[in-house]
C-alpha cells in the first residue's frame, strides 16, 4: 500500500503538476511579475525625501491609483485611458478648487471673525453640495461610457471625496489650495509609475497580444475538429447513425440507455467536450476582436499593417462560422429527436424488417462522413501551421516537435507545412479532396430524402392532387446531416485556403521581408480619441471586466432608431426643433445611467455626511471614513446581485489581504527592506487572481489596493515620523489594529452600496435580464429579417458582388454585422445578469433561472443557425470556383429550378419567424401573455415542397454541385431555427402564460375525453 500510494503523492507535490493545475505559463508569470511592480516601486520610493516631503501624509494614496491605472493594459488601451485619467484628475482637481473657495467663502461671509477657526454649517453645507453633484455626474457619465471612461471617472470620485470632505474644515483658502496641490501631486506620482511600468518594462502591446491570440486559435481549432472527430465515432458506435432512420435509431438509443450506461456517458462527455472547444474559441474571437481595434492604433515597428490584422480577422471570422455549424451536431441531433414525430407502432415494424438490409450501407455512409471529417481536419491543420509559420508567429522548430512523436511513415507525408512550395501542394490536395465527390453518389448511394412511403404518397399526390404537400414528417434526415456537414466541411476548408493564400502574399509582396515603422490610419486614430468607438471590444469577457458596474443595455442608446416615436411627430417650426433640448434634458436626467450616478451619490454621502456635521466631523477624520467612501466608489454595482456577490467577494479578498499584510510585516520584523520585498511577493501572489479570474475583478483590486494601503501607511509613518504624520488629525494605529479598520471598512462601505442599490426600490438582476431580453429577442427579429432578405436576393440573382458598396450584398452584409455585434454583446449582457441572479435573496418566489438560461441558449442556436445561413450565399461563389467535375449548365438549371420553387413557396415568403420573435419580445419586455395558437414553421419544407413537384431535384447524384449542398445546408439550419423557436416559445410561455379563454369549455368536451382515452390505453398497457 504505501509502495502504491507514493507515485501518487510524489505526483501531488511536483510542482510541474501544480504549475499546470495553476495554468501557469511563462507569459502570465511575467505579466503577474510586471503587474506587483507599480504599487512596490511607489511605497519603495516613497520612503525617499524627496518624494516624501511632497505628498507628506496622502502618499499612500498614490499606490491606490497606480494600481488603479491597471499597468497591465495594452499600451494602446492604457495610454488612451491614462489620457481620459489625467483629464478626469485635471478637472475634479479644478472643480474642488471651486469648491474650497466657496467652502472658505461661506465661512468667511457666515460666521464672526473671532469664531472662524472653529465649526462652520454654512462652510460644510456648500461642501456637501458640491460632492453629491460631482459624484453624480462622474458615475452617470462611468455608466455612459463604461468602457473609456470607468477608471477616469473612479479617479475623478475618490480626488473629489478626498478633497471635499475636508472642505468644510479649511479656514483659508490657501490652506485648502495646498492640499489639492499635495494631493494632486501624489495622484500625479502614480500615475507617472504605472505609465512608466507598462511602457517601459515588458511593454505589452494590442498587436502582440492579437498575435498570441492567433496561436491560440489555431491551437483550439485544432482541439475542436479533434473532439467533433471523437464525436462522430463514438456517435456511430452507439447506434446514433444505426438503422434505417436517424429518429428511430435515436429513440431506440434513449430506449436503452439504461442498459448502455456506460456508452451514454461517454457520448455525453464528448459533446460536452465539443461545446467546451467551441465556447473556448468563441471567446478567443472574441478577444481577437477586441485587441484588432487597438492594434490598427498602435505606432509599431514590425511587418503587418493595420490593414493586413483587419483581414486576418475577418478570414478567421469566415473559417469560425462553418467550424460553429459543424460543432452543433449534437444539438440538432437532440433536436431532431424531440421535434420529429412519426408512427411509432409502424416505424418499428420497419425496423425489424429493413434493419439488417440498411445497417451495413448506413455504416457505409457514417464511415464516409468519418474519413471525410478526418481528411479535412488534417488539411485544416496544415493550412493553419503554414499560416503562423509564413507569418513568423511561430517557429519551424515547434512543428517539428510536434512531428517527433510520429513514426517514420508521418515523416514522409506528402503535404508539410515546412516545404517552400506548400501554397501549390495545399491547392492541389484541396482540388484533389474536392474531386472525390464524383464518387460520393455511389458510397452514398443508400442516401434518400425521403422514405420510399413519402416517396410513393408524394407520386400520388403529384398526379390526383397537384397542391397537396404530404403532412407525414418520415424525412431521411441522415441524408440532408450528411450533405450539411459535407458543405460545412467544403467551407471550412475553403476558408482554410484563404489563409493559406493570404499568408503566401504577404511572403510573394515582400511584406516579409522586413519590418517597418508602421503608423496607424487618420480614421484609426479618430476613433481612438473618441468615446464611441466600435463595440466590438465590448464583445470580449476580458473587456468586460471594465464595465462590470454598468447595465449592458446602454448601448441600445447608440442605435439610430429607424422606426417613429409613437408619442411625437417630427419636429416642423422653430419652436417644435429649438424644444428638443428640453427633451434631452429629460432623457438625461430619467435615463437608467442618472439612476446610477445619484445611488452612488446617495451611497457616497451617506458616508461623507459625517464629514459636515459638528457632532461627527472628527470621527469622520479620525477613524479615516473616507476609505468606505472610496470602496463605495469602485465597487459599487447597478444590481443588487452583482452587490451582494462583491459584498462577499471583497469581504473574502481584503481578510486574505489584512493576513498577508501581517505576514508581509512580521515575518521579517518589520524592516523596511525586507517589508518592500516581500510585499512585491505578496502582491504577485494578489495579481495571479487579477489576470486569471477575471470574473473577481472588482475583489482583487480592491484587495490588492487593501494590502499596499495597510503596508503603505505603517512605511508612511515610519518615514515622516509621530509627530507628522499624525498632524492631519488621524491617530497612529499599529498594523494588527490598522488592518482590521481597513476590513470595517470595506465591510460598511459593502454593506451601504448594497443598501442603496435595493433603496428606494431594488434594481435586480433579475429585471434587468428580463429588460435585455425583450429587447435581444426584437434584435434577432431584425436579424432574420435582413438574412431572410439576403437569401431572397440570393435565390433572384440579385445579390450582386459584396465588394461593390452599392450592391445589395455589401449593405445586407453590413446590416447584419451591426445587428450580430448588438446581439453578441446582449447575449454577454444576459449570461452575467443570468448569473448574479444566482446571489439574489428569492423574496416572493424563486426565480425561473434554468427558463432564462434555456431561452438564452435557444437565441444564441438560432442567432449561429442564421449567421451560418447568410454565409452560405455568400460562400457559394468561392465553392462553385472549386467544383472542377460539376457542370455549368447542370448547375444552373438546377439553381433556376430551386429559385423558381422557393420564391413561390407560401412558406418561404410569410415572414412568419420574424412575426413571431417580435411576439415572444413585445410579451417578454411588457409582461404580458402571448396570443394563443403561435405556431413554428415546419421542418424541411422547402425539400418537401421539390420532392412533390420533382423527385429528382433531390437526389444523391446531384452532390457535386456546391448550389446543392447549400440547399441542404439551408434546409437543416431553417429545420435547427424552427426547433428553437418551437423550445422558444414553449420557454416564454411558462414566463408570461398564454391568452386562453376555452379552459372550462374544454373541461366540459375535449378534456373529459381525453382523459378517458388516456385511461383507457393505460389500463391495456398493464
Amino acid at each position: 500500500m504505501p509502495k502504491s500510494s507514493l507515485p501518487r503523492i510524489m505526483s501531488r507535490i511536483n510542482p510541474s503538476t501544480w504549475w499546470s493545475k495553476l495554468e501557469l505559463d511563462s507569459r502570465t508569470m511575467l505579466m503577474m511579475l510586471k503587474g506587483a511592480l507599480a504599487p512596490t516601486i511607489t511605497i519603495a520610493i516613497y520612503q525617499s525625501d524627496a518624494i516624501s516631503n511632497i505628498t507628506m501624509t496622502i502618499g499612500y494614496l498614490s499606490a491606490l491609483i497606480s494600481i488603479l491605472s491597471q499597468a497591465l493594459m495594452p499600451r494602446a488601451k492604457f495610454i488612451k485611458i491614462m489620457f481620459f485619467d489625467l483629464i478626469s484628475v485635471c478637472l475634479s482637481a479644478s472643480l474642488c478648487c471651486l469648491a474650497v473657495f466657496c467652502a472658505v467663502k461661506a465661512r468667511e461671509n457666515n460666521t464672526a471673525p473671532d469664531a472662524r477657526d472653529g465649526f462652520s454649517s454654512d462652510a460644510c453645507a456648500v461642501a456637501a453640495i458640491w460632492l453629491i453633484f460631482m459624484i453624480w455626474g462622474a458615475n452617470a457619465l462611468r455608466a455612459l461610457k463604461p468602457m473609456e471612461l470607468q477608471d477616469p471617472m473612479v479617479a475623478f470620485s475618490i480626488f473629489a471625496s478626498v478633497t471635499i470632505t475636508r472642505a468644510g474644515t479649511f479656514t483659508s483658502l490657501a490652506a485648502g489650495l495646498d492640499f489639492v496641490a499635495r494631493l494632486l501631486k501624489g495622484f500625479m506620482i502614480g500615475f507617472a509609475i504605472a505609465t512608466g511600468v507598462s511602457l517601459l518594462i515588458l511593454p505589452i502591446t494590442s498587436r502582440g497580444d492579437m498575435f498570441h491570440d492567433l496561436k491560440g486559435y489555431a491551437a483550439s481549432v485544432e482541439a475542436l475538429l479533434q473532439a467533433q472527430i471523437s464525436f462522430v465515432e463514438d456517435s456511430s458506435e452507439t447506434l446514433l447513425f444505426k438503422g434505417s432512420g436517424l429518429l428511430r435509431r435515436a429513440r431506440t438509443y434513449e430506449s436503452t440507455r439504461d442498459v448502455k450506461n456506460d456508452d451514454e456517458d461517454d457520448l455525453q462527455a464528448k459533446e460536452k467536450k465539443l461545446q467546451g472547444a467551441m465556447a473556448k474559441l468563441n471567446g478567443l474571437h472574441n478577444k481577437l476582436h477586441a485587441d484588432l481595434f487597438y492594434s490598427k492604433s498602435e505606432i509599431a515597428w514590425g511587418k503587418l499593417s493595420a490593414e493586413d490584422l483587419d483581414a486576418i480577422s475577418r478570414l478567421f471570422g469566415n473559417l469560425l462560422l462553418p467550424l460553429s455549424g459543424m460543432s452543433m451536431l449534437p444539438e440538432i441531433l437532440e433536436s431532431i429527436v424531440k421535434n420529429e414525430t412519426r408512427d411509432e407502432e409502424a416505424g418499428d415494424l420497419d425496423d425489424l424488417e429493413e434493419g439488417a438490409l440498411k445497417h451495413s450501407e448506413i455504416q457505409k455512409v457514417v464511415e464516409t462522413l468519418h474519413e471525410r471529417i478526418i481528411h479535412s481536419s488534417e488539411l485544416v491543420q496544415h493550412g493553419l501551421h503554414y499560416f503562423l509559420l509564413a507569418l513568423e508567429l511561430i517557429r519551424p522548430k515547434h512543428l517539428d516537435k510536434q512531428k517527433k512523436p510520429h513514426d517514420e511513415e508521418a515523416r514522409g507525408q506528402t503535404l508539410s507545412p515546412l516545404q517552400p512550395d506548400f501554397p501549390a501542394r495545399f491547392e492541389q490536395e484541396l482540388h484533389s479532396y474536392y474531386s472525390l465527390r464524383k464518387h460520393l453518389p455511389q458510397a452514398l448511394a443508400s442516401l434518400e430524402a425521403f422514405s420510399a412511403a413519402e416517396k410513393s404518397v408524394a407520386d400520388a399526390s403529384t398526379e390526383s392532387e397537384p397542391r397537396f404537400i404530404p403532412a407525414d414528417p418520415d424525412v431521411r434526415q441522415e441524408f440532408f446531416l450528411t450533405l450539411y456537414m459535407g458543405h460545412l466541411q467544403d467551407d471550412m476548408l475553403n476558408a482554410t485556403l484563404q489563409l493559406v493564400q493570404f499568408a503566401n502574399s504577404k511572403h510573394t509582396d515582400g511584406t516579409m521581408k522586413r519590418n517597418r515603422l508602421i503608423f496607424p490610419k487618420q480614421k484609426s486614430i479618430r476613433a481612438w480619441l473618441s468615446l464611441g468607438f466600435d463595440k466590438k471590444e465590448s464583445e470580449t469577457p476580458s473587456a468586460s471586466r471594465q464595465s462590470s458596474n454598468v447595465d449592458p443595455s446602454s448601448i441600445q442608446r447608440n442605435q439610430p432608431t429607424r422606426f417613429p416615436d409613437p408619442e411625437h411627430l417630427p419636429p416642423e417650426n422653430i419652436w417644435e426643433k429649438g424644444s428638443m433640448i428640453l427633451r434631452t434634458i429629460s432623457h438625461v436626467i430619467k435615463s437608467d445611467q442618472s439612476a446610477f450616478g445619484f445611488r452612488v451619490a446617495a451611497a457616497s454621502f451617506s458616508v461623507g455626511i459625517l464629514a459636515f456635521l459638528h457632532q461627527t466631523q472628527d470621527f469622520f477624520i479620525r477613524q479615516r471614513c473616507i476609505w468606505a467612501m472610496i470602496v463605495i466608489v469602485i465597487g459599487m454595482n447597478p444590481t443588487s446581485g452583482q452587490t451582494m456577490f462583491g459584498f462577499v467577494a471583497r469581504i473574502i479578498a481584503t481578510t486574505i489581504s489584512l493576513v498577508l499584510s501581517l505576514i508581509v510585516w512580521y515575518i521579517v520584523d518589520g524592516k523596511t527592506a525586507g517589508v518592500i520585498v516581500f510585499l512585491y511577493l505578496a502582491n504577485v501572489f494578489g495579481y495571479y487572481f487579477y489576470i486569471k479570474v477575471p470574473q473577481y475583478f472588482g475583489a482583487c483590486v480592491i484587495s490588492i489596493v487593501t494590502l499596499n494601503v495597510i503596508i503603505g501607511y505603517e512605511l508612511q509613518v515610519r518615514k515622516l515620523g509621530f509627530p507628522e504624520a499624525t498632524s492631519n488629525g488621524q491617530p497612529y494605529y499599529p498594523i494588527y489594529l490598522f488592518g482590521p479598520y481597513k476590513l470595517a471598512a470595506v465591510a460598511a462601505g459593502c454593506a451601504i452600496s448594497f443598501f442603496w442599490v435595493i433603496f428606494p426600490y431594488p434594481i435586480t438582476a433579475k429585471s434587468q435580464l428580463r429588460k435585455l431580453l425583450g429587447r435581444s429577442l426584437f434584435v434577432l427579429a431584425e436579424f432574420y429579417s435582413c438574412m431572410h432578405s439576403t437569401i431572397e436576393l440570393w435565390l433572384s440573382d440579385e445579390l450582386g458582388p459584396i465588394q461593390d458598396k452599392s450592391s445589395p450584398a455589401h449593405n445586407l452584409q453590413s446590416s447584419r454585422q451591426k445587428l450580430f455585434k448588438e446581439e453578441m454583446m446582449l447575449l454577454t449582457g444576459l449570461r452575467a445578469h443570468s448569473h448574479f441572479s444566482t446571489f439574489e435573496p428569492p423574496i416572493g418566489g424563486k426565480f425561473p433561472k434554468e427558463t432564462y438560461d434555456s431561452i438564452i441558449a435557444e437565441i444564441q442556436r438560432i442567432l449561429t443557425s442564421m449567421s451560418l445561413m447568410a454565409h452560405t450565399t455568400e460562400s457559394l461563389e468561392d465553392l462553385a470556383v472549386d467544383s472542377e467535375t460539376s457542370g455549368q449548365d447542370d448547375d444552373d438549371q438546377w439553381m433556376g429550378r430551386l429559385a423558381e420553387i422557393a420564391l413561390k413557396s407560401d412558406d418561404f415568403n410569410s415572414h412568419r419567424i420574424t412575426l413571431l420573435l417580435c411576439h415572444l419580445s413585445a410579451a417578454i419586455s411588457n409582461g404580458q401573455p402571448l396570443p394563443p395558437y403561435l405556431s413554428t414553421p415546419d421542418s424541411f419544407p422547402l425539400a418537401r415542397q421539390m420532392q412533390r413537384i420533382d423527385g429528382e431535384l433531390l437526389s444523391i447524384r446531384h452532390i457535386e454541385d456546391p448550389a446543392f449542398s447549400a440547399f441542404v445546408s439551408l434546409e437543416v439550419l431553417r429545420s435547427v431555427v424552427s426547433f428553437s423557436l418551437k423550445d422558444l416559445i414553449g420557454n416564454v410561455k411558462k414566463l408570461v402564460g398564454e391568452i386562453k379563454f376555452d379552459f372550462y369549455v374544454r373541461q366540459t368536451e375535449r378534456y373529459a375525453e381525453s382523459s378517458r382515452l388516456i385511461s383507457h390505453s393505460d389500463r391495456e398497457g398493464e
